[in-house]
């Protein structure tokens, strides 16, 4: 649901599962995110040297920390839902609540360019 708040198409859906990799739908740092989320969920982060290089030579160290902090976040959540076997909402439930939500890809842009605003500024 949060994929197509922010403007994820089926094409997009269909081509995480496919291989992102090779994917011409995705650029050179939405690519190297995927490939450090998949290695971070997967724990093998700290053997994987291309997907940290491209980290590193794509983006500072403020988004590096962003980008893996929601990363572990969604790991966790789903570690905890799954061992305590929560009963997650129906997906027809989610597509309701969708419009309701107001998440945007704007908005989520919005408020990541005060955040690192705030922080290059000392605040």
């Amino acid at each position: 649901m949060l994929g197509q708040a922010l403007g994820l198409t089926d094409a997009e859906f269909d081509a995480l599962q496919a291989g992102f990799q090779s994917s011409p739908l995705f650029n050179e740092k939405e690519k190297a995110t995927l490939a450090w989320s998949e290695a971070m969920t997967l724990n093998t982060a700290k053997r994987d040297g291309p997907a940290w290089d491209d980290m590193r030579r794509l983006f500072s160290d403020a988004e590096i920390v962003e980008i893996s902090l929601a990363c572990a976040m969604f790991n966790m959540i789903n570690r905890l839902n799954d061992s305590f076997r929560t009963e997650l909402e129906p997906e027809e439930y989610n597509r309701r609540q969708h419009g309701a939500v107001g998440v945007t890809a704007a908005k989520l842009d919005d408020y990541a360019c005060r955040m690192c605003a705030s922080a290059k500024s000392g605040i």
